[in-house]
């Protein structure tokens, strides 16, 4: 038979077993172990010792009977054929074991059976250990198509299966609910039947194209519910294929992403627009004040810019409260508008700060009418809670090419002729003229000692904390600059930094602002002090360089920090200046385990799509929107927007100018993870952080940032 086995016998006669083996071994058995034993106890420890094949049984044991001997195999657990061998046997005894489980009995006088008998007990027990196998397989796959029944029948994504022709064959109640249609409407149906008609034949080409080709497909579409409303979804198609690598099914997952529209759509609307008028904000003025002179110096129009602010807005705010300061600015910017061919034109720059773009006139006595019939409009007598106020307001204006080259400039020639009448009696405008910009002077004596500043060591780095609202702890300290100048005495970083942007000192100074913080943050660490993060601002000019990447590892490698105590803030019009630049070096900064953040979110450009081809881990919220928040339920709609955003692209949230306990508890119970403002601390040199060190935490290690490709 050529089988091995392993045999126990259960035999107080070593002979007789002698016997037993041999006969099986002349009918071709290979017996690689026999162990004998006549006692209980014997048997149990050997049932645990070998990998047995049978247990081979006399009839006749002094003191322990096959009875019990079978009961003691079948109480193990194992499934082992028991041959009866008895030279005593009779048939009614033999009929009695089987009925108790024995496989088969052998008389020891016809022992030629014996080999016979084990290998049908082998062959049955094979079969059965087969067929529980199978049960056992048969059970798990059971219980894994029910569990995942379940999953599919209980996902929010919708489900369709199709067969290679497109014939829907099954979807589940997400399905149902998202398209309208009941499962039995359409079964045998094609899933064109949710084609909502906005895209073209090529595109539905190109789905299929990578389908077929690829085995998969994903992007966004818009398809039509059984209402006949178009609706967005992100769908994702999959080829199933056989055991032979070909396609068999296409099945197909899909999500409504019509909220998360209209959530991207007005989150877009609240960066690009003031909140408390509906007019463009100073991002989007600056943009098509932009266009606008690009258009004029290619000779096909005009561009001029009206500056105005209202006098003594200020009084009205503390005498009858931020509530009736609103309304009059929403009068104010509609009185403005009524003068105006578009109110496209119009913008809110900030506080009592309006903005006109004006791209059609003759001259400058067109302008000039223009700039009387507005501040006549103002000063018309309105009536605010009850108050009768009378205003007034103070008008600049600037005109391309002369008074600037392009928008930055324009608009800083309209606030310096806006400055001329800021202190006298108001209700008056005021063209640009050459040399009225105090300002201009102001610059070029910041810019003169600026140069010499870094080389006689009077620039300094505060640290502000950040709070992490989850525990207290202070985990991250953001580096801000400060400069005590010998001349100028202390200059506000709102003044320095832009003129080191334009001088472009601003590359040397954030390189020694980078190395200085690392190795502040070595320092605390060599004092035996937690290993928090700091936060260090970078420019735009570092970024186009193209060397932050080299040049952050080399400040790493100098100061021998760990990548994950270092974080980078960016700005969005520092990101946006060579956007596929400034991503490969945001990611090739990631790469190294420095964190990157979004700085002032919501004041620059805030482009959604931006956002998601940057490496980024964090977003911070300008602290403009943190000031409106206990006043304005606009500004807690941003904040609200700005964090669902955040959270599903996997971005922490912190929130800046956190000054009031109001605000902090607002800010907490919004999700914010971390907060930031004078109501912890202000910047302070390193030496009057105090016992806020005592509130240090290891940095923790954020997720690694979700980015699409560039050119996606």
């Amino acid at each position: 038979m050529g089988e091995t086995v392993n045999l126990l016998i259960v035999e107080d006669n070593e002979s007789d077993a002698a016997l037993v083996v041999r006969q099986l071994e002349r009918a071709g058995y290979t017996v690689a172990t026999a162990r004998r034993v006549d006692r209980a106890a014997e048997l149990g420890a050997a049932l645990e010792a070998c990998a047995w094949s049978a247990v081979l049984c006399d009839y006749a044991l002094p003191g322990f009977s096959p009875e019990e001997a079978l009961a003691q195999v079948q109480a193990s657990g194992l499934d082992l054929p028991f041959v009866v061998v008895s030279a005593s046997l009779a048939d009614e005894e033999a009929g009695r074991l089987m009925a108790l489980g024995a496989h088969d009995y052998v008389h020891k006088h016809d022992l030629a059976r014996l080999a016979p008998a084990l290998a049908r007990g082998l062959a049955e027990a094979r079969g059965r250990r087969a067929r529980r196998h199978a049960e056992d397989g048969l059970r798990a796959r059971e219980a894994h198509l029910r569990i995942w029944g379940e999953v599919v029948e209980g996902l929010h994504e919708g489900i369709v299966v199709t067969n290679l022709a497109g014939d829907i064959l099954d979807c589940n109640p997400a399905f149902e609910r998202i398209t309208g249609h009941a499962r039995a409407e359409v079964l045998g149906l094609n899933p064109r039947v949710l084609k909502s008609g906005r895209h073209d034949a090529a595109f539905y080409a190109g789905m299929w194209d990578a389908l077929v080709t690829r085995g998969s497909w994903v992007g966004e579409v818009w398809n039509r519910r059984k209402s006949g409303e178009i609706y967005p979804e992100r769908l994702a198609l999959r080829a199933v294929r056989g055991a032979d690598g070909l396609p068999t099914h296409y099945v197909g997952m899909f999500s409504d992403i019509s909220r998360e529209k209209r959530d991207q759509a007005r989150l877009d609307y609240l960066t690009h627009h003031d909140p408390l008028t509906g007019f463009a904000n100073r991002q989007l003025f600056m943009e098509r004040l932009q266009q606008a002179v690009e258009r004029a110096s290619a000779g096909e129009g005009k561009a001029a810019v009206l500056l105005l602010d209202l006098d003594r807005f200020r009084r009205v705010n503390e005498s009858l409260g931020q509530d009736a300061g609103d309304r009059l600015l929403q009068v104010m910017a509609e009185r403005i508008a009524g003068c105006l061919k578009r109110r496209s034109s119009l913008a809110r720059l900030g506080s009592d700060e309006f903005l006109v773009l004006i791209t059609e006139f003759t001259d400058a006595d067109a302008l000039a009418a223009l700039a009387r019939r507005i501040l006549d409009e103002i000063a018309r007598p309105v009536t605010v809670n009850g108050q009768l106020l009378h205003m007034s307001a103070s008008l600049g204006i600037s005109v391309h090419p002369q008074d600037g080259a392009d928008a930055e400039h324009l608009l800083h020639a309209a606030e310096a002729a806006r400055a001329q009448i800021r202190h006298g009696l108001g209700n008056r405008l005021h063209f640009f003229t050459a040399g009225m910009d105090t300002r201009a002077r102001r610059w070029i004596e910041v810019e003169s000692e600026l140069r010499h500043a870094l080389a006689r060591g009077e620039l300094q780095l505060y640290y502000q904390p950040i709070v992490c609202v989850r525990d207290g702890r202070v985990r991250t300290v953001e580096a801000l600059l400060r400069w005590n100048s010998p001349a100028l005495g202390w200059v506000s970083p709102a003044e320095f930094i832009p003129v080191a942007e334009e001088s472009e000192l601003i590359v040397a100074i954030g390189d020694w602002a980078l190395e200085t913080a690392c190795r502040q943050v070595r320092h605390w660490q060599d004092t035996g002090l937690p290993a928090v993060r700091v936060a260090v601002n970078v420019s735009a000019h570092q970024l186009a360089g193209g060397r932050l990447p080299e040049r952050v590892r080399e400040v790493l490698e100098r100061t021998g920090i760990d990548p994950g105590q270092l974080e980078l803030e960016l700005t969005e019009s520092a990101m946006m200046s060579d956007s596929e630049h400034g991503a490969r070096q945001v990611e090739a900064i990631s790469r190294m385990g420095v964190s990157v953040a979004l700085d002032d979110f919501g004041t620059g450009y805030s482009s959604l799509a931006y956002l998601s081809r940057f490496a980024l881990t964090k977003l911070k919220i300008d602290r403009s929107f943190v000031d409106g928040l206990s006043r304005d339920p606009k500004s807690s709609i941003i904040v609200d927007a700005t964090l669902g955003l955040a959270r599903g692209l996997g971005l922490r949230v912190v929130a800046e100018g956190v000054e009031t306990e109001e605000q902090r508890a607002l800010l907490a119970a919004a999700g914010c993870d971390a907060l930031q403002g004078y109501l912890f601390s202000p910047p302070v040199a390193p030496a009057a952080l105090g016992a806020l060190i005592d509130r240090f935490a290891p940095a923790e290690r954020y997720a690694k940032p979700r980015v699409v490709a560039i050119g996606a």
